[in-house]
């Protein structure tokens, strides 16, 4: 699938985690920081992948991302979450692009909680400020077969919860002080049916399938070098996700 550079760019609300949760703090009252960031993963499949067909072009695609939680190993310490909705215009170039820094206390955590939702009235600024985002949780736009006047926008209402747990847990120490999280969504496989064609975004009846490859593309991991790709990766494959949808 060929892309064309979007303008990286962040619109709504400025990501701002809040503890949540109760009992006793068991964190130690030193403190690191965490970053989280989203990429668009692009440019050609590997080998290993299903062959992507190359006659869908995505000139822009926003994403809402609703609720990002951060768990803590203990069961009686603090968790971090973030309420309010971002809508993120991503960079097609597969550059990544950051969602914001937060402080957060020295400790272990085990697992990453983030969704996809859709604009509701009840986010209020945000609803207002994306009228095309207004009732979705996605908006795709691009053209086919190379024809510039073959344009599409493909919206769509999912809702996405995903759990992803670290293996080993993450830790924010003094060894470690600063941590990257990547959400990565792999942006080649939206269109694609698996076989070497492409399913047109154009026709209704392609919803369904585009809106399950949408599922399917989403992953998160560490990547503190910041070079895109998971740090535990030891291939460092860009290829597919196996992440599960809720």
């Amino acid at each position: 699938m060929k892309h064309l550079l979007a303008i990286p760019a962040m619109i709504g609300a400025v990501l701002a985690f809040s503890l949540a949760g109760c009992g006793k703090d068991s964190m130690s009252s030193k403190g690191g920081s965490l970053r989280l960031s989203i990429r668009a993963m692009s440019g050609s499949l590997p080998k290993t992948a299903s062959p992507q067909a190359q006659q869908v072009t995505i000139t822009s695609a926003k994403v809402v991302l609703g609720e990002i939680e951060i768990e803590n190993s203990s069961e009686d310490s603090m968790d971090f979450k973030s309420n309010t909705p971002l809508v993120v215009n991503l960079d097609l170039s597969g550059a990544p692009t950051n969602l914001g820094t937060v402080s957060i206390p020295y400790g272990t955590y085990e697992e990453l909680e983030y969704e996809i939702t859709k604009l509701t009235p009840q986010d209020t600024a945000v609803y207002n400020a994306n009228p095309d985002l207004q009732g979705y949780s996605l908006s795709i736009r691009g053209y086919v077969d190379g024809d510039t006047n073959a344009v599409f926008t493909f919206k769509s209402a999912i809702e996405v919860e995903q759990e992803q747990e670290f293996s080993p847990p993450l830790g924010i120490n003094d060894n470690s002080p600063q941590v990257v999280l990547m959400i990565s969504i792999d942006t080649r496989m939206w269109f694609s049916d698996g076989a070497g064609t492409y399913l047109d975004p154009r026709d209704p009846q392609n919803q369904q399938a585009i809106e399950w490859n949408l599922r399917a593309s989403i992953n998160a991991y560490q990547d503190n070098d910041n070079d895109g790709d998971d740090d535990n990766d030891a291939d460092d494959d860009d290829g597919g996700t196996d992440d599960d949808d809720d």
